[in-house]
């Protein structure tokens, strides 16, 4: 009897493991949109004669500070390496409203323009809680973002465009309603900072960098295309 309880157990143990809404060879894609908490600030070096310089530092200005939120959009693709870890990138971005005036130091009409941070990351995640339905990861992203801008304010374009590097750390939940349909919710934090040193083309904002830090709060669909 011992024997057959021990059976018993091992077929369950495997038919469970089986199961698992995260093993290796899933290839996991999610599509989210949530919001950015951030502190947004430009800099740039010294005397550049901008009267809304409130700080300086080696010889850096640092042009306008202030808390911004922003609407966030990306796409995320996981492959799983083993039964607990999974390798992916991300792609998307943030969108936010500023003044011109305070930040890169040139006016609109309006002194309202959209400013568009993107990324492209390559990402670490380590799944520690995964049953059938439920799958809960940590992970940490190291890659490439961008600040830009660019419009018409009456007969004069405006153009700006800086890179840099970005790192981001959270924690991503799903839960999948059947097999391979899910929905998904994440909390992360991050910094980046974008510098304009070879970019060409700006014709406002050269030479200012900028500096975007916080957290960010998703929400979203997930489908799990293999395993």
């Amino acid at each position: 009897m011992k024997q057959v309880y021990l059976i018993l157990i091992v077929a369950l143990f495997i038919s469970n493991a089986h199961a698992q809404c995260f093993k290796k060879g899933s290839l996991l894609i999610s599509l989210s949109e949530g919001t950015s908490y951030t502190t947004f600030s430009t800099s740039a070096p010294g005397n550049t004669g901008n009267s809304g310089t409130t700080a300086n530092n080696g010889g850096i200005d640092v042009i306008h500070t202030d808390n911004i939120t922003g609407v966030r959009d990306p796409i995320t693709i996981e492959y799983g390496l083993t039964n607990h870890w999974g390798m992916g990138i991300n792609m998307g971005g943030d969108i936010y409203h500023a003044d011109p005036s305070k930040f890169y130091g040139f006016q609109t009409a309006t002194n309202d323009i959209k400013v568009i941070t993107s990324e492209l990351t390559l990402d670490a995640n380590y799944h520690f809680f995964v049953t059938r339905h439920f799958d809960l990861a940590a992970f940490a992203s190291l890659g490439f973002s961008s600040v830009s801008f660019n419009g018409n304010d009456g007969d004069h374009s405006y153009r700006y465009r800086s890179g840099g590097l970005l790192v981001r750390t959270g924690t991503r939940a799903r839960y999948y309603i059947t097999k391979r349909f899910g929905v998904l919710a994440m909390v992360s934090t991050f910094a980046t900072r974008n510098g304009t040193d070879g970019v060409k083309g700006n014709t406002v904002g050269n030479g200012y960098s900028s500096t975007v830090k916080g957290s960010a709060i998703e929400f979203g669909l997930c489908y799990r295309v293999l395993r």
